[in-house]
């Protein structure tokens, strides 16, 4: 008969696992009114729709991974597990896009020669479609401009030394957002999807949201950091009130540590 009252070895936690406990610990301590703070950002521009266009709400939140949040959960579009980058579009590809469709839907013209800061590949309107999303600088002070194609919104902005375009955000905001476009459709099925792009904080590795309306939320969906930017995009096949809608989104270190971010 084993009389030994040792416990068993049980194996070393990793950072992550270390940091998920301790927040949910965390959590459990608080009061029960304790309310998470969350800043509010407006997005900068609405994205062209079949149906309804409702530029929506971005919500950046500070709860670990396991926390569901909010009462119900709705299946979203597209599974997003996987997502791993996205392909850069060449300076090229982008250039000619930008003068064939971005510049006579934004009535402009930007001085040559074109400087393409950030130009990438995102999934389309249609998850087997795909858009390419970019940020051009025109020769001298004509500006900077953001612009989706095939033909979706856009932006121009005169000053490209603002901060925001210039360079990261500060360490407490982590994240700013550049755009935002929200588009809702109820045919053939009902599908709602907003997307944004952030400037991000080099220690940003990772960022996740979810859409939340009325006491229920999507899951929690895995977006890209690429070269300084952060891209999120949330679908799901549920008909709402677009104007209920807001989008929450949080942070990890290459770690696994949630980070605090306080966007302006």
């Amino acid at each position: 008969m084993n009389v030994r009252l040792d416990p068993p070895p049980v194996p070393r936690l990793s950072p992550a696992e270390r940091s998920r406990l301790r927040n949910r610990v965390m959590d459990k301590s608080r009061p029960a009114d304790h309310r998470p703070v969350r800043r509010w950002i407006a997005p900068v521009a609405a994205v062209g729709a079949v149906a309804a266009v409702v530029a929506a709400t971005l919500v950046i939140t500070d709860k670990p991974s396991d926390d569901p949040g909010v009462a119900g959960t709705a299946t979203a579009a597209t599974s997003t597990a996987a997502r791993i980058g996205l392909e850069v579009v060449p300076d090229a590809e982008a250039t000619a896009a930008f003068a064939k469709s971005c510049e006579r839907r934004l009535h402009l013209r930007l001085d040559r020669p074109l400087t393409v800061a950030w130009a990438r590949r995102v999934p389309g309107a249609n998850p087997k479609s795909t858009e390419v999303l970019m940020i051009v600088k025109g020769s001298g002070t004509s500006g900077i401009a953001f612009c989706v194609d095939p033909p979706g919104p856009g932006m121009w902005e005169q000053d490209p030394s603002a901060r925001r375009w210039s360079k990261p955000p500060a360490r407490k905001e982590g994240l700013a957002a550049l755009t935002s476009g929200s588009s809702s459709v109820s045919a053939p099925k009902p599908v709602y999807r907003m997307w944004t792009l952030y400037r991000a904080r080099p220690e940003i590795a990772r960022v996740e949201s979810r859409l939340v309306w009325k006491g229920t939320a999507s899951p929690w969906q895995r977006g890209y950091v690429d070269s300084g930017y952060a891209y999120t995009d949330n679908r799901m096949n549920v008909a709402v009130d677009v104007r209920t809608v807001r989008q929450e989104v949080r942070a990890y270190d290459a770690q696994g540590r949630l980070l605090p971010i306080e966007p302006k």
